[in-house]
């Protein structure tokens, strides 16, 4: 295995492939003195089957060094899209039969270059997969900022929810993933994680009381998809695409000054109400003729009505110049509302906080945005979608009242900087302690230690601190093994992830009933997708497993790495047929083509995992 890069996340990557798939990793790092670059390169000397090629980019030369022509699969988790593009035709050209997992900003691109690759490898076995951290990331993040939506998972055409019920609660269309342990003041300063039971046996989901269990995490299949909100009926006319807020007041209060000009003139002339609006509006058009031989009220009118006329023409070139762009501009972004409350604040419009309030305003959830930086391209886009914009720190108490903050549901602090979002978050909290937040951090043990230390400071808040790049390298690691990642589940601090797996090679899954391959906290079944038929759900524990299926599996990292590393009998296997593809819905996520984030930041180095080690809930062999 190939990764070229020197970020967060090619970190992530590779510590997966080492110790969770048991892998030989070359690292080719374009700078061994910034970033991960030291990080990464200290993984040669910890461990003998990890080479890395220092200070060089990935060019033909480096590529060969590195063995490519032998190489199973290359993951390319550079930022440059002009250098990943490169990278990935040479390698292609080098050897068709690769695995190629790439990293892109530009959609179109990603997807252009992805149907290019895949052609030049036709039948050789090699493919391409282009995946996205900050939409891999992004189900998770929302799923803890938004208390009263779940995470929603497509799957071959069906939709998983992720939801918690109490322990009494589960019906037959519910498979338990974890059971969350109560919460007492000494688990608050220790970090209450270890206490949860991932995947558990069907002894331990029987016995699960509310004394003993505060929740059971559990994955519940939805067959019917809600329907998107506001499509009912007749199509709406987008009027506020057309004229603003204000630029509407002001027409119609020209329009009741018409009116009233109408029925006054009714009321002192003889004429008829039709007649009355006709001359009024011949005023107002300047068109009337003078009123010479009229009372002295009738000339007033009209004098009135002539100079409501000269005001509809600055209306209308308001409405025009407005629809132009030529009065649009930074400090025109849509503010937030005097009334906005119940909202979701979300701090930092890179691409992590981009791909989120895209999200949240496709959810029709309310959210303001808070930026530094009025030249970055996600105010752009946030103003495309109409989301309120606060330009400046929201440290600012001016910035932080024009937010409302103080009235929000949510703070959601998702800069690429763990000093500014623990500034944000901590400041947050000063002025209002029961305020639930949602902070971004790269290094996982510093993330455990703000988690810990915030929710013994303030217990009664609910706090979720999230790593993009810990959430989205077991996708990247997996597609190298050549296999998809569909979602990621965070259990609290941990994590649990959904993927579709072979059975053909695999002992822990072939000859086996679908019972007897689940190994508590490790992986289970949840669903069975045979040739030619439907993906069927929760399969019956008798149901014996045939090597042409194709199993979904939730798993820990673990458990997952230990089902995917490669033996002889699974290495022995030709590449199967293509894992069911992700549903097409508007609200779900599902794009195979996305953006990259923007991953930088140290991480601890992940202990090596025992083989023979019991996971949690499993007893001692």
């Amino acid at each position: 295995m190939i990764v070229c890069g020197g970020d967060a996340l090619t970190h992530r990557v590779a510590l997966d492939l080492i110790h969770l798939y048991r892998e030989r990793v070359t690292l080719v790092i374009p700078d061994l003195e910034t970033g991960h670059g030291p990080q990464l390169a200290a993984l040669a000397t910890e461990d003998g089957s990890v080479t890395v090629i220092g200070g060089r980019g990935p060019d033909e030369t480096t590529l060969r060094a590195a063995g490519i022509t032998e190489a199973t699969a290359l993951a390319l988790t550079m930022e440059d899209d002009p250098a990943v593009t490169e990278a990935a035709l040479l390698a292609r050209g080098l050897n068709p039969r690769l695995r190629l997992v790439i990293r892109i900003f530009s959609n179109a691109l990603g997807q252009r270059l992805e149907h290019l690759l895949d052609r030049a490898a036709d039948h050789t076995g090699g493919s391409t997969a282009v995946l996205s951290a900050s939409e891999t990331a992004t189900p998770a993040l929302l799923s803890a900022a938004v208390t009263d939506r779940n995470q929603v998972i497509p799957i071959d055409g069906g939709t998983f929810s992720v939801v918690e019920q109490g322990p009494t609660e589960a019906d037959d269309n519910t498979v338990p993933l974890a059971l969350l342990a109560p919460r007492t003041d000494e688990t608050v300063g220790t970090g209450d994680s270890p206490l949860h039971v991932l995947l558990p046996s069907p002894e331990q989901s029987a016995g699960a009381t509310e004394a003993t269990v505060r929740a059971v995490v559990r994955l519940r299949h939805d067959p019917n998809p809600p329907a998107e909100p506001g499509r009912r009926g007749l199509p709406r006319f987008p009027l506020g695409a057309l004229i603003s807020r204000r630029l509407r007041r002001a027409a119609l209060g020209l329009g009741a000054f018409v009116a009233v000009l109408t029925l006054v003139t009714w009321l002192t002339t003889p004429r008829s109400i039709g007649l009355s609006l006709y001359d009024v509006l011949m005023d107002v058009a300047a068109a009337g003729n003078p009123a010479d031989n009229e009372s002295g009220v009738r000339k007033v009118l009209q004098l009135l009505s002539m100079f409501t006329g000269m005001l509809i023409m600055p209306l209308v070139l308001a409405v025009i110049l407005e629809n132009l762009g030529a009065l649009r501009n930074v400090s025109g972004l849509d503010r937030p509302k005097r009334s906005t409350a119940d909202h979701i604040v979300v701090i930092g419009l890179g691409k992590v906080g981009s791909r989120v309030v895209e999200r949240l305003a496709a959810m029709r959830v309310p959210v303001v945005a808070v930026e530094r930086n009025p030249e970055a391209a996600g105010v752009a886009r946030a103003r495309k979608l109409g989301v309120p914009v606060v330009i400046g720190d929201i440290s600012d108490p001016e910035i932080y009242h024009d937010a409302r903050v103080s009235r929000s549901q949510t703070l959601m602090a998702l800069t690429s900087n763990d000093s500014v979002n623990l500034e944000a978050v901590l400041y947050a909290r000063e002025q209002r302690p029961d305020l639930r937040v949602v902070l971004r951090l790269f290094d996982d043990a510093f993330a455990g230690t703000v988690y810990r230390t915030l929710r013994a400071s303030y217990p009664q808040a609910r706090t979720r601190s999230r790593s993009v790049s810990y959430l989205a390298a077991p996708a990247f690691a997996a597609a190298m093994m050549g296999r998809q990642v569909l979602a990621s589940i965070p259990v609290e601090r941990q994590m649990l992830l959904v993927a579709v797996v072979g059975v053909r090679g695999r002992e822990a899954l072939s000859g086996r009933t679908v019972a007897e391959a689940f190994r508590p906290g490790g992986w289970r079944v949840v669903g069975l997708h045979r040739p030619g038929r439907e993906l069927r759900w929760n399969p019956a524990p008798e149901r014996p497993l045939q090597d042409e299926d194709r199993v979904v599996v939730v798993a820990t990292r673990e458990g997952l790495g230990l089902l995917l590393r490669r033996t002889p009998a699974a290495a022995a296997v030709e590449e199967e047929a293509p894992a069911p593809a992700a549903a097409a819905h508007p609200h779900l996520p599902g794009p195979r083509f996305h953006r990259h984030p923007d991953d930088t930041g140290p991480l601890p180095r992940l202990p090596r995992a025992q083989p023979d080690a019991p996971y949690p809930g499993q007893e001692e062999p």
